[in-house]
Parts: structure tokens; sequence; C-alpha cells
């Protein structure tokens, strides 16, 4: 009576043949403990019990942030609201007050793995109650949409208490854009978290996190986040999950020292420089390299602050030995030493972290999050 019969999972499709070999390659026992009243979740026991963990491992990220998720800027009709770099100069040359409301603009799809990639687009950030008269160049850009903006009428946009040169939402937050940020697309096949501080202004298909830190940025990026997170949303249109507010709120944050927090920062600020601009992206694969190596060591300090006890069982101290190694604060590096830095970091660490990186393999739960247990 402790087990309930195995159960196959079934990929779906009218033509997907059920098979012996199938039968016995993917079939688990499952307690009938773990039919819970509210829910069955058709997991091995071993990934209901990680889950469970993972649950109750630190803070939720809802109540570490205060509820604070807020959604981009929704204007109505983007064809009248974001322009281009020569339009955005245009409007400025005609009335200098052009650039008080003329802001650099992020679409979801510019948002990518640790980076932002701004197409030079600009909003033209017209909030509720603003004076259009101290804006004449804005205003004579807008007048030949009035009709599509006008608000509540046929052919224009949906009701509400705003006028017609004002964006459609209220974005009481807006203050919030200027400042560091963490932002990711609303609807996406996996995780994209990067860090802003150039103070974009997120479209409508995006989220933030105003204030985030780099530890936060490198969880949401991390190996245990891409298992759990499938967890709590649920997957639309061929796969893709939802990154609303309801389901962010829920994944933990372990807790982690000043100092665990401050290696962490230096290794995201590597990452994020060498996804930068600054970066000389080479064709030899260097890059990648160097991409794939610091990715692979800062996945491996999470996963320390996330099962302490069983890395440290088996001798990986990857805060240590990261703390020993020394990484610089790269924002205080020369420009042209930059790379040099880096490239003199990874060698170092080859010794000991790339050693510890490949015997996190030996980890129970390491293995069930990468899908080789």
């Amino acid at each position: 009576d402790e087990f309930v019969e195995r159960v196959e999972p079934w990929i779906g499709g009218p033509d997907a043949p059920w098979s012996s070999d199938q039968f016995d390659r993917d079939a688990f026992g499952l307690a009938r403990k773990e039919l819970a009243p509210d829910g069955w979740r058709l997991e091995s026991g071993v990934t209901l019990r990680l889950l469970d963990r993972l649950r109750k491992a630190g803070t939720p990220l809802g109540e570490y942030v205060g509820g604070r998720f807020y959604r981009g800027v929704l204007t109505g009709f983007n064809e009248a609201f974001v322009v281009d770099r020569a339009t955005r100069d245009r409007l400025i040359a005609e009335h200098p007050s052009s650039k008080d409301v003329l802001k650099p603009f992020l679409r979801g799809r510019d948002v990518k793995r640790w980076r932002c990639e701004p197409q030079d687009l600009w909003l033209i950030f017209t909030r509720r109650g603003i004076d259009i008269r101290k804006y004449p160049a804005i205003r004579r850009h807008l007048e030949p949409f009035r009709k599509r903006l006008t608000p509540g009428i046929d052919g224009g946009r949906k009701p509400g208490p705003y006028e017609w040169y004002e964006i459609q939402d209220n974005t009481a937050y807006w203050q919030e854009f200027a400042g560091a940020k963490i932002v990711y697309p609303d609807i996406s096949p996996n995780g994209r978290f990067a860090l802003d501080s150039a103070g974009l202004f997120p479209d409508c298909t995006l989220f933030l996190i105003p204030g985030a830190t780099a530890l936060i940025g490198a969880i949401l990026n991390s190996s245990v986040v891409g298992f759990y997170y499938p967890q709590l949303s649920p997957r639309i249109r061929g796969g893709y999950l939802r990154y609303k507010s309801i389901y962010m709120a829920q994944i933990p944050l372990p807790p982690a020292t000043p100092a665990q927090q401050a290696q962490v920062e230096r290794l995201v600020r590597m990452l994020t420089w060498l996804h930068g601009p600054e970066a000389a992206k080479v064709v030899d694969g260097a890059q990648a390299e160097m991409v794939e190596a610091f990715e692979g060591w800062l996945d491996g300090l999470v996963f320390e602050l996330f099962f302490p006890s069983e890395l440290h069982a088996k001798k990986l101290r990857l805060f240590d030995e990261t703390a020993g190694l020394k990484p610089p604060d790269l924002s205080a590096v020369p420009k042209a030493c930059k790379r040099s830095e880096l490239e003199s970091l990874l060698a170092r660490s080859r010794d000991r972290i790339d050693a510890m990186l490949d015997d996190l393999g030996k980890v129970d739960e390491v293995k069930v999050i990468r899908g080789e247990g």
C-alpha cells in the first residue's frame, strides 16, 4: 500500500506510441502520500523532496523585494510614441523641451540573458497631467495620430481618464526606471534576466524589479531557478513560461553573508561586462569560452548557497577558493586592462575552481537539477 502503480510520463500527441522500452526507461514509483488533495504532481519522490526543500531554502523573492514587481510602459499605440534616433534628434532641434520627455526605450525582444540590447529607440513619455503646451514639437509629432490616440472612440484607444497625447497607463512608479533594476520578459521559454543601470524605459512586455542586487540576478539566472521555476508557472504556447509576479514572488533566495554577496557581485560584473559593448568581440570563440567559464563559476557559487552542507561534505568550498583568488573589482580596472584581468583570473582558477566545478556532478541534488540523476 505504500506505493501506487508506476506512472509513465506521456509527451502527448495522437501518434505517441506506448512501448515497454519507454516504460522501463521513464516510469517511476510514487508514494501515495505524494498525491496531495490539493493537486497531484507526477514527479519522482526524489524530485518532489528536492522541490520542497528549495521552497523552504530562503526568503521568497516577493517578500525580499517588498512585492515590487512592475510592468513596463503601455502606450496604447507604439507607432506614435516610439521613435528612432533621427526623429528624436529632429524633435529636440525643433524645440529643446522635447528632450525632457524622450526616454531610451527597451523592447521585450531586446532583453537577453545577462544583457540588454537596446536598438536606439526612444519613447515619448507623456505622463498623465503633462502640460503639452510646453512641448510644441512633441504635440506636432503626435497630432497626425490624434484620432487613433483618442480614448473611448471607435478606432481609438481604450476608454480612460487620460488625454489623447498621453500614454495610456498611469505608470506611477516611472521614477524606478532611472535606477538600477532587473528586467525580464513576461513570456519566455526560459529565464532571461538582465541587469540594467542605463535608465532604460521598458515596454509593457517586460517586467522589472527595481533596486535589485547582483545576487538576485545570479540566482534568477542560475540552474537552480531554471529547474525550480517551471514547477511554479504553467506552460503555454508550445512550452513558454509566464513570468508573472504571482509566480516570481515564490522564488526562494538563500541566505548569503556580505562576503559571499560581494564575491557574487564581482563575478556578475565580469559577466555583464563580457556581454556589453566595451568587451571586444573576437571571432576565435574566446569570448564565448570566457562567458561559459564565468557562468559556470557563478552557478557553482549559487549551488553552494542552496546546498552548503552537501557541497562541504564533499570538500567543495567554492566561496573560500574564490576569496583566495581575489577577483578584481572590474569597475576599478582601466578599460584597456579589463580583458587581460579576466584572462588572468581564469588562468589562476583552473586548478582548484575548475576541479570543484567538475566535482559538483557528484552531489545528488546537483545531478537532479541538471537532469543527470
